[in-house]
């Protein structure tokens, strides 16, 4: 195979392996010329043990994951992550010395790489609506349910929320988990309803089912948040790669660069191990969503790639590895 890079990926290139940790491996190759010529290309091709179903890898376990030229030139236009960090890699990480067509790609990063900075904090976002973690959800969440326990008391459980629109009105705009919408209804009318953390309540429905409601979310979050004190079902190195990635954008927003191993290593490893506080961690994932949207829109980065030269380098060296085939 005509691989033009193979280097070490994963925890070994953040900085971040342990003893635990798996050995991760990733490459870019040029098809021979008889695949290129019949479009059967392989654009992935990974290589590890065979494994049950949900079994994770153990300690020392290899993984190798090489993509075509073509699959890898895409991924990077795409932005991810793993396209990212392998053309940022430092020449440590290196297990051949990288072919003149990848330093050539290195040397063309500018015309590669931009602000998609959605594919860099989805992982962000997975993770924090999977532990509850958004502290401003669970602060959005008690307010309403204060506000409805008031009008409750004040105007009657089965009274409906529209009784109570004058009370409910100001937790609009308060927070951004909360506010007033008008959704269509059957008869081609609209009936405005309160939007809790995306949960949504008629103002036909009564104050009391749309309390209950809210408490029912408060009620989750305070569970999520007690689950993960006791460091129960809760993955802290899912949650260590949020924060990593939510670091990699930011530098990368700014400056147009990734820097591996990564400076932010030891706190990275420090969540792995889950050695830092929940709540800590909660608060860092918050606070690097916000950083990240504020970066990406202020990025200097390009909206897209040169798809021009991407192009133009996939056929000139699909086109030289066929000629010289031919000679």
């Amino acid at each position: 195979m005509n691989l033009i890079v193979e280097m070490r990926a994963g925890s070994h290139l953040y900085g971040t392996a342990t003893a635990l940790s798996d050995v991760d491996y990733k490459a870019v190759y040029v098809p021979e010329a008889r695949d290129i010529l019949l479009q059967r290309v392989r654009d992935t091709i990974t290589e590890t043990r065979p494994k049950a179903t949900g079994e994770r890898n153990a300690p020392g376990d290899v993984d190798r994951e090489t993509f075509s030229l073509q699959r890898y030139l895409a991924l990077l236009a795409e932005g991810q992550t793993v396209a990212l960090d392998m053309l940022f890699a430092p020449d440590t990480a290196m297990v051949r010395t990288p072919s003149p067509l990848w330093r050539e790609i290195q040397a063309n990063t500018p015309r590669l790489v931009t602000r998609r900075a959605s594919l860099f904090v989805r992982y962000c976002r997975q993770q924090a609506n999977r532990y509850g973690i958004r502290g401003s959800r669970v602060a959005a969440a008690r307010q309403a349910l204060a506000t409805l326990t008031a009008v409750e008391k004040t105007h009657g459980p089965t009274a409906r929320l529209s009784e109570a629109q004058a009370e409910i009105a100001p937790l609009a705009g308060a927070t951004e988990h909360i506010a007033l919408v008008d959704l269509s209804t059957p008869g081609g009318g609209t009936l405005r309803h309160l939007d809790v953390c995306g949960k949504k309540m008629p103002f036909s429905a009564s104050i009391k089912s749309a309390r209950e409601m809210v408490e029912r979310l408060v009620d989750e979050y305070g569970a999520r948040s007690l689950q993960a004190e006791r460091n129960e079902g809760v993955d802290w190195k899912a949650l260590s790669h949020a924060v990593r990635v939510g670091r990699e954008a930011l530098e990368l927003l700014s400056s147009g660069r990734i820097t591996l191993p990564l400076p932010s290593a030891g706190e990275i490893l420090a969540i792995k191990r889950g050695e830092r506080a929940y709540q800590e961690v909660a608060e860092t994932i918050e606070r690097l969503l916000v950083e990240v949207e504020a970066a990406a829109a202020a990025s200097s980065l390009p909206e897209a790639p040169d798809q021009a030269f991407i192009d133009e380098l996939v056929a000139r060296t699909y086109r030289t590895a066929v000629l010289e085939a031919g000679r």
